[in-house]
């Protein structure tokens, strides 16, 4: 009798152990469900629906064209809906296209052309409030709408440019930058003054580099430094005296996404060398004093050892731009909010753009659910490499 007590004692044992498990992550898996995985679907069903327009104007036109056609002769809208020739027809076809019903006696003999298109337009109303009307579903349309979409095109490309400047130089510079610091006395009063672009907004970055490119030579910083160097050139007569008016950087489209990535690099960048000089301290120390006694110089150091040693790191950080790129948005919306002509228009500030501005829900869902897919293999990757991490810690 004593081994089935102790076979049930341990299973009570184990169901406490499963229960008390998932309690504590049961409010993990709430706020997962609640806040991520419920707002996916629905995003998801939202992007294969399509807004429904409905103009009144257009209704009235096409609704006296189409009795014009029954009547075969000119009618006003004061004309009585009774005296048409093929009224009931025309009212029909109206009704099955928008699923709407009217009773018999609804259209009546006293009631006027304009009375008619009026109560139609009530009723059409009433059947898009009562049966959520505003959308239908539309497969993958929005999708296939964006192949044509001249507006989001630029978006894709401009995120693309986005993806190889940005996350090149703030790789490149973040690397230089903690690898040179650390060789000089005052490295962390260097590294603070680096990486403090990241701990400012990225609206209040927008609004300091909205001044830094302000194309008055007497308010514009860049502009200004120009106007320095050009008139030091004229007193020098290396160049004409012709007057420098200033450059527009945010007000060309061919100068306006270099300007905007180039602030973002000035707030990332800081992020890059942080992580980047804490990865090289783990560098072991006799490997580097192995290849000094062998004769190797500081860059021969540099690039045989230390970064095949923190290569796991530099992918990491890799990624990371990468994600931050394909999600950019507040310092786009705050410098230029897409302009000039749509020239620095990105994904995540179309997205904005068509929901809030243009109350297109519908297919700022199906941008939002392509800015999803193109995260997710970021994601998985940098997971994986962390996960690489830590077996390898272990």
């Amino acid at each position: 009798m004593g081994s089935p007590n102790r076979v049930g004692a341990w299973k009570k044992s184990r169901i406490r152990e499963w229960l008390g498990y998932y309690v504590w992550l049961l409010p993990a898996i709430i706020l997962v469900l609640f806040f991520l995985v419920i707002p996916t679907i629905q995003t998801i069903y939202l992007s294969l629906n399509q807004q429904v327009t409905f103009s009144e104007s257009q209704f009235r036109q096409k609704f006296l064209s189409q009795l014009k056609n029954q009547a075969g002769k000119e009618i006003s809208r004061s004309d009585l809906i009774e005296e048409i020739p093929g009224w009931g027809k025309v009212v029909d076809q109206n009704l099955h296209q928008y699923k709407i019903h009217l009773a018999s006696g609804d259209i009546n003999a006293d009631m006027t052309i304009q009375d008619t298109v009026e109560l139609l337009i009530m009723s059409i109303h009433q059947q898009h409030q009562s049966s959520d009307g505003d959308q239908q579903f539309s497969g993958l349309k929005n999708y296939s709408d964006m192949i044509s979409d001249h507006t989001m095109l630029t978006a894709f490309k401009n995120n693309f440019i986005w993806l190889v400047i940005f996350t090149t130089f703030t790789v490149i510079i973040g690397l230089l930058i903690a690898a040179l610091a650390d060789r000089v006395r005052w490295s962390t009063f260097a590294k603070t003054v680096i990486f403090l672009p990241m701990a400012i907004s990225g609206a209040a970055s927008a609004v300091i580099w909205n001044f830094m490119y302000f194309k008055d030579v007497h308010t514009g910083t860049i502009n200004a430094m120009i106007h320095g160097v050009m008139s030091l050139l004229q007193h020098l007569n290396l160049v004409s005296a012709n007057s420098f008016g200033g450059i527009a950087f945010l007000g060309r489209p061919d100068l306006v996404n270099l300007a905007v990535i180039f602030a973002a690099i000035w707030m990332q960048v800081g992020f890059c060398t942080v992580i980047f000089s804490a990865a090289l301290k783990s560098v072991p120390v006799e490997l580097i004093e192995m290849a000094r006694i062998e004769g190797a110089n500081n860059a021969r150091i540099f690039f045989k050892i230390e970064i095949p040693v923190i290569q796991s790191t530099i992918v990491l950080v890799i990624t990371q731009m990468i994600m931050w790129v394909l999600k950019v948005f507040d310092i786009i919306y705050a410098l230029t909010q897409g302009g000039p002509f749509n020239s620095s228009e990105v994904v995540a500030n179309r997205i904005y753009m068509t929901a809030f501005n243009l109350n297109n829900f519908q297919y700022a869902s199906a941008m939002a659910v392509v800015l999803f897919i193109a995260v997710t293999p970021i994601l998985l990757m940098n997971i994986r490499n962390l996960s690489y991490e830590e077996s390898v810690r272990e």
